[in-house]
């Protein structure tokens, strides 16, 4: 009977052992997952530093072309000198954010082991970051087939990527349709005001709410510690 008993309580000890093995485990696999998590946060935080200003300021000089034709004073001279040596319908090139370790704690299960006040965080920060992605890809879409159209018809100011010369340019607005050209600047330049706005508004909320989620995750592995 005594030699029962010591093989029961061998055995739950072994298995307690082996449990507190597991969740040691579990821990630090979250852990480390949380660490990089927290690492992509701060790249593409530092990424968003850096595009956003020129963002704001492409955006700004859109805003300031269409305030100027707006205005009660503007003349047919106006639209040209914008259209033809100021206004540039390019775009900025989209961030290619850090998404690895978002997508590891999921497929790995490990999303669903931390306490549910850090998952609700990170999920939420995600859903709202990958809507705003959305929706400027979808725009981005619609905003180059706009262009498309504007640059089979018309030159626009000189860029590195972009110097026609003086033979195309003046042979392209020599006998040009300004119902058409001031209907297609007004088309694209909104265009470009709503993908502009919803590319500021993904990085201002990547950047903002990046920073409340950084401190939730250093509070957790402090925790843990």
């Amino acid at each position: 009977m005594g030699e029962i008993v010591h093989v029961v309580i061998g055995i739950l000890i072994a298995l307690q052992i082996n449990n507190w093995n597991e969740e040691r485990t579990i821990k630090i696999n979250l852990d480390n997952a949380l660490k990089a998590l927290k690492t992509d946060l701060v790249q593409d935080s530092l990424l968003i530093t850096n595009h956003l200003p020129d963002v704001n300021y492409q955006y700004q000089l859109n805003e300031s072309l269409r305030e100027r034709i707006a205005r009660p004073k503007a003349t047919i001279d106006t639209l040209l000198e914008i259209t033809r040596n100021e206004f540039n319908p390019n775009w900025n090139n989209p961030i290619f954010y850090n998404t690895n370790a978002y997508k590891s704690l999921n497929d790995t299960g490990l999303m669903d082991v931390m306490n549910d006040s850090l998952k609700t965080h990170i999920k939420d920060y995600y859903n709202g970051k990958f809507y705003r992605e959305g929706m400027v890809e979808s725009i981005t879409k619609d905003y180059r087939e706009k262009l498309a159209q504007y640059v089979d018809t018309y030159t626009f100011g000189s860029t590195t990527l972009h110097d026609q010369g003086k033979l195309i340019d003046s042979l392209v607005w020599e006998n040009i349709d300004l119902a058409h050209l001031a209907a297609s600047f007004q088309g694209i330049s909104n265009f470009k005001r709503i993908l502009f706005r919803l590319t500021k508004d993904e990085m201002e909320y990547s950047l903002n709410n990046a920073n409340g989620l950084i401190q939730h995750i250093d509070q957790n592995l402090d925790t843990n510690d």
